[in-house]
This record gives structure tokens, sequence and C-alpha cells, in this order.
């Protein structure tokens, strides 16, 4: 979504409009809001994390396109709002995207790692970071649906001579 890029944008002219003076200092955190309206309180929103310095790139949230540089030392966190989400993660320069959901909590803080393979959301701490619980939604299949017989099906009726 194009709100997702002028507040990425925004939120990026403003940090180095701050951080200009402060040359030698740790990275900043660009923090962008996921959601419409005024900013919410920090206990009743979720936080996607990603860390400049990891191997693991964000390329979509919720189906949007998301991707964005970040300099080994800074950071991104997205303000999600509770309940289900879907992420899009490659890992290192591959540019092959593995699809994750998970169910982001208020107040929690998530990052997207790789185990082996495959890509896993984890609850992070927000301070050291440090990984929690794997919120890995299992996979949403839809039941096989099976087309009724040809002989429930209503026949039409025959074409008549004009």
């Amino acid at each position: 979504m194009l709100r997702f890029a002028m507040l990425f944008a925004v939120a990026v002219l403003a940090a180095f409009t701050g951080l200009a003076g402060l040359a030698g200092c740790v990275g900043p955190t660009f923090v962008v809001q996921q959601y419409a309206g005024p900013v919410r309180p920090r206990e009743t929103i979720a936080t996607f994390r990603v860390n400049g310095g990891d191997s693991v790139r964000l390329i979509t949230l919720d189906e949007e396109d998301v991707r964005a540089p970040l300099e080994s030392d800074s950071r991104l966190h997205i303000e999600l709002l509770p309940g289900r989400h879907k992420v899009g993660v490659a890992n290192g320069p591959n540019d092959l995207v593995a699809a994750v959901s998970f169910v982001a909590e208020a107040g929690k803080v998530y990052r997207a790692v790789y185990v082996g393979n495959d890509a896993h959301v984890f609850e992070v701490d927000r301070a050291g970071d440090g990984a929690g619980r794997d919120v890995t939604a299992p996979a949403v299949i839809a039941p096989a649906v099976s087309a009724p017989p040809a002989a429930a099906l209503p026949q039409p009726e025959p074409l008549k001579e004009p």
C-alpha cells in the first residue's frame, strides 16, 4: 500500500534529519505504523522487528510489499494491530520468499528467523531481542471440495430451431 511507503519515507527523512549531528552513534530505529489513524499506546499494538544486520529480509507484510534497505546498524519496527498476520521473508541474498503466518498479541514484539531452511516468527524480548516462543501459525489449508456428480447438475434445455 502506498501509505506504508509514504510513512517509511517520512520516517527515514526524519531520522536522518534529526541524527545528522550525531555521527558515531548506534544506528536508528525506524518506526512505521501499519494501521490507519492516530498513534496508539504501545500496550495496545504489536511490533514486528527487522534488524538491519540480520540475514532475514522482510519482503511482504499482509500481502503488501514492504521491502526496504536497512543499514546493518539500524532496525525497523512495524506497528501492527493484534490479530493474524502474514509475512513474506527471504534469507540473505536469496530471492526465494517464504510466507509465514502468526497471531500477534498486544504489547509483544516479533521477528522472523530461519530455523534450518524454514522461516518462523518468534516472539522476542523488547529490550534484548532474545528469541522467546515460536509463534508461527500452522498453514491454513482449505478442505478439498468435490464437484457434484453430473446427474445432479441441471440439464440445459435443448436449442429450438427458429
